[in-house]
């Protein structure tokens, strides 16, 4: 990545309030530290703004799905489905 400091090791305060966006959030968050990659990096790969993305990992909600898979993608995700009981 082209960051010149290292990536905080802070949580910050959640956007939203939906568990299964938090949920989400966190892990592209966690994915994204554990590659050692900044905010900006990761924005930049996926053509979305850093407040995007930065309201993507909080949980917020009103973000195109289209930007949701294109972070994913930059930090060699995938998004998937899985068929419930509820």
């Amino acid at each position: 990545m082209t960051g010149t400091s290292a990536p905080r090791k802070k949580t910050g305060k959640p956007a939203g309030d939906d568990p299964v966006l938090l949920d989400l959030g966190a892990r592209l968050a966690q994915r994204r530290r554990d590659i050692g990659a900044l905010q900006a990096d990761i924005a930049e790969k996926a053509g979305v703004s850093r407040s995007t993305l930065h309201t993507i990992e909080h949980g917020g909600t009103g973000v195109r799905w289209e930007k949701v898979a294109a972070v994913a993608h930059a930090l060699g995700m995938a998004m998937t489905f899985e068929v419930t009981d509820g």
